[in-house]
């Protein structure tokens, strides 16, 4: 079943607001001027962040992913107590574990740079030739995969990687140790 984009989007909206927001504090720490944010809005995009560009392929590279790091760390944190909840099969009814579980799931789902953030990477590190041979192979890799998961979140890839992220991976540790 296909549900717009837009749509799920509303449905994530706290995921989209972190991923701007993370935009946001990277652009801040890497020294780069904000000029506009727009951290949620029903059309597309539904949110973005325009700032200032940079030569510099660690800004570029950091600025671009920095909300793949950030949601990812904050939707697993935050969808932690709900994942401990089902891993020790308890009744799933805590409506502070079931809130919690839709806010990071929200999170996660949006942890992935858009093609646009790839756009800019393939434009400022892969095609500028002043960039060193060493970022171009960093980069190739995770640029690849952001345009693999922008095609994947037709078939739910981001869902997927959501539900991995924060109930696979705690359920693995729990596991482990």
């Amino acid at each position: 079943m296909i549900i717009p984009g837009f749509l799920i989007s509303f449905l994530t909206f706290p995921g989209v607001i972190i991923h701007e927001l993370a935009h946001q504090i990277f652009c801040i720490l890497c020294g780069l001027q904000v000029y506009e944010v727009k951290y949620f809005q029903f059309k597309n995009p539904c949110g973005y962040v325009v700032h200032q560009s940079s030569d510099r392929p660690f800004k570029i590279f950091l600025t671009s992913t920095g909300p793949f790091l950030v949601n990812t760390l904050l939707g697993m944190l935050i969808l932690l107590p709900a994942s401990i909840e089902l891993l020790t099969f308890k009744e799933y009814s805590n409506p502070l574990n079931l809130l919690l579980g839709w806010l990071g799931i929200s999170i996660l789902m949006h942890a992935f740079p858009s093609t646009g953030d790839a756009k800019v990477m393939v434009k400022r590190i892969l095609k500028n030739p002043e960039v060193s041979l060493l970022w171009r192979i960093l980069s190739a890799p995770v640029i690849g995969l952001i345009y693999l998961f922008s095609i994947g979140s037709v078939f739910w890839l981001d869902l997927a990687y959501a539900l991995g992220a924060g109930m696979l991976i705690p359920y693995l540790l729990a596991r482990i140790f």
